[in-house]
């Protein structure tokens, strides 16, 4: 398995946009991303807007084929216009995915987030 998170900050007068294109992923994208396994979005609590979107696929391979597809490259672009800021991107260089010992969380390795 592999997968990638972001963090990002949703604006205020998007949600409605941001949440109609989960809605179409749901309906129609996802069908044309081979690989694709599952997301999920997590809202933070500690700012208003914030949240990580975590999503998996069956490999590397699969996901880099899904990033890199113009229909994939549209989605994005509509997405990033709900939010503040480009996301930070988190991925591959944490670790495995399959392996759910690869990468102690950062407070067991003494790092600072």
């Amino acid at each position: 398995m592999y997968g990638t998170i972001a963090r990002f900050k949703v604006r205020k007068d998007k949600l409605r946009d941001f949440f109609a294109l989960g809605k179409e992923w749901d309906d129609r994208d996802r069908k044309r991303a081979i690989g694709y396994l599952g997301s999920e979005i997590l809202w933070e609590d500690r700012e208003e807007g914030c949240a990580c979107l975590v999503v998996r696929f069956t490999s590397r391979e699969t996901y880099m084929q899904n990033a890199n597809s113009p229909e994939q490259d549209a989605f994005y672009q509509r997405m990033r216009a709900c939010l503040d800021a480009d996301p930070e991107w988190i991925d591959g260089e944490y670790g495995r995915w399959d392996d759910a010992y690869a990468r102690p969380p950062r407070w067991a390795a003494g790092e600072r987030s």
